[in-house]
């Protein structure tokens, strides 16, 4: 049974250094990144795809959460949002509340894709298994940097319901909304695949790349968790989506973000 609409949002701009997107290219020029997290609607329930940046931690990084996140002032200094770019106010805009979400899917923990998950604690969480054992004691400086316990410190709190899985995961069980696992930018990344009555198939490719260039190109960024997994999930993603005559859209590519309808149109 497929969705019957997708939603785009965009919940912050990040001046990102082109360089780290698409390793080795344009050093020194910046690209206004977004943000962006996806509402699913299916006869089942309602998906939420990644929660975006939580604007309190660009505000004040150093006391967010509930240690700080200092590590991450210089993150926030090239973010821009504000209160009424949070995911679960953007929700509002089109009808829904935080309390109609039915599942949230994280494609992995970072601040830019899991800051507002807090909000959603009527929902089921879905994240890879190791996603959240490698988010709490990263090994890579950079990637330390990223992953905020103000962010996903509440997936512990027995309030939330936290479905930690391993491989693939239909998320009602007809193959309509698929987690896929695509490692290497973090060690549990994963996409979702979202069957749509009308559009057809297309894949939520998160953080798999960070722009159409490095996508076709397996151009990497240097802070990738694994740039040889990386180089693998990219290569197998594209041939998927040739199989699946799908359409991938990659979280920070703003050619991507335009090519879905803005808010309140959406795909179906």
């Amino acid at each position: 049974m497929p969705a019957s609409k997708l939603y785009a949002f965009d919940t912050a701009d990040w001046d990102y250094e082109y360089s780290s997107m698409v390793r080795g290219e344009q050093p020194g020029e910046t690209y206004a990144s977004p943000c962006p997290c996806y509402l699913v609607d299916h006869p089942e329930g309602t998906v939420l795809v990644d929660t975006g940046v939580d604007p309190a931690m660009v505000a004040d990084p150093e006391n967010y959460g509930n240690y700080g996140a200092p590590q991450a002032a210089d993150h926030a200094a090239a973010i821009e949002t504000n209160a009424g770019r949070r995911a679960s106010a953007l929700l509002t805009e089109v009808g829904y509340s935080p309390e109609d979400v039915d599942v949230v899917v994280l494609t992995h923990l970072h601040l830019d894709h899991a800051g507002d998950v807090k909000s959603f604690a009527d929902a089921e969480i879905v994240v890879q298994q190791a996603e959240l054992e490698y988010a709490w004691w990263p090994a890579d400086p950079f990637q330390r940097d990223l992953y905020l316990e103000g962010d996903f410190g509440v997936l512990r709190s027995p309030e939330f319901d936290v479905t930690p899985v391993e491989g693939r995961y239909d998320v009602f069980g007809d193959g309509a909304i698929e987690c896929v696992p695509t490692p290497g930018h973090t060690a549990g990344h994963q996409s979702v695949k979202v069957d749509l009555e009308n559009e057809g198939t297309v894949v939520l490719g998160g953080d798999v790349a960070f722009l159409e260039t490095a996508y076709e190109a397996d151009r990497q960024p240097s802070f990738a968790w694994d740039t040889e997994t990386a180089i693998a999930t990219t290569r197998r993603l594209r041939n998927d989506a040739q199989r699946w005559d799908a359409d991938v859209f990659l979280s920070h590519d703003r050619d991507h973000l335009d090519a879905l309808p803005e808010p309140p149109a959406h795909l179906d």
